[in-house]
């Protein structure tokens, strides 16, 4: 499997390192094809893509089946111009993500998205549970098992208005084949260029939820995802009058849990497998409502299971 990786980036000396690091000490049975492409940065941004890539063409530790590092600098229209041309630099490939210039991955998130992929070839995308960490690199947040149902994800209520979560960019991969039905990124957006990726990717088909951190998204001073007013006014103006009367509708029956959705689970170390949970009908447990309508439902299986035997013989 070959993984095609973008950064976008300007200016981005601070923590381009860290997020670089974080891609190319991936380890698994998979290539991955990583390019940065800059939009024309006048801080130490090159002299840093520079030395990355004389030293993964020597010196630096391959853990995976190969690395093919590039990076471009030039002016663009934007972050989601750039990373559709760090995409067309990249050709084909099996599976995509992109990384921004402040965030990283975790360790082991390319082998779990691999294993999936290999396994489950019905599902053409994944993400992981939404992590946030500080400027300094610590943990401020890790959110439990969220649903992400299709039909929610078209109508677009998962912009922090209609629905608390967001489908975090840092920790989703998707097939090649889903980005091509796509079309990419509409890079007339500034602000929610992933937000209309998402909804277009929901169109094709579900995303399945990742019982695993896959991506990190740093919580910085100045970043573009801070300025709320602006990206939910773009959203906003994205959606005609019919779908903005379908994101209403759809958030309501989020609000009463009325979706089933899907998720990528390890049971005691086995492979990952995939299931269909509804939604928690009971928020006032918290976290551990996830689990308890899990095990519920397991055991109505059962009984119905042992009951169906039973006439049976």
């Amino acid at each position: 499997m070959q993984f095609n990786i973008v950064t976008p980036v300007l200016n981005g000396e601070k923590f381009i390192n860290e997020t670089i690091l974080s891609v190319v000490s991936q380890a698994g049975p998979f290539s991955i094809r990583y390019h940065v492409q800059d939009g024309g940065s006048a801080d130490k941004t090159i002299k840093l893509l520079t030395a990355w890539k004389n030293r993964l063409a020597n010196d630096f530790p391959i853990n995976c089946d190969g690395i093919d590092f590039s990076f471009a600098s030039e002016p663009d229209r934007g972050l989601y111009d750039a990373v559709n041309r760090g995409f067309a630099a990249c050709g084909s490939s099996d599976a995509m993500a992109w990384i921004n210039a402040d965030d990283r991955y975790e360790p082991g998130a390319f082998v779990t998205v691999a294993e999936i992929f290999d396994a489950h070839s019905d599902i053409d995308w994944v993400t992981g549970r939404p992590t946030v960490i500080n400027e300094a690199g610590g943990m401020l947040s890790v959110s439990p098992i969220t649903p992400f149902p299709q039909k929610a994800i078209n109508a677009g209520i998962f912009e922090g208005r209609f629905a608390r979560p967001f489908i975090q960019q840092e920790g989703t991969f998707w097939r090649s084949a889903l980005w091509e039905k796509a079309g990419g990124l509409n890079a007339n957006f500034r602000f929610a260029g992933d937000f209309d990726l998402w909804r277009r990717f929901a169109a094709q088909t579900d995303l399945v939820f990742v019982d695993a951190t896959l991506g990190c998204f740093r919580r910085r001073a100045g970043q573009l995802s801070a300025d709320m007013t602006r990206y939910h006014a773009e959203i906003d103006s994205s959606l005609s009058p019919r779908e903005i009367e379908t994101r209403a509708r759809v958030a309501k029956g989020y609000a009463k849990a009325a979706f089933k959705y899907r998720v990528l689970v390890r049971h005691y170390g086995g492979p990952w497998v995939c299931e269909s949970w509804p939604m928690c009908r009971f928020p006032f447990l918290g976290t551990r409502a996830f689990k308890a309508e899990h095990w519920r439902l397991s055991l109505a299986a059962l009984f119905e299971k042992d009951w169906a035997d039973s006439r049976s013989g």
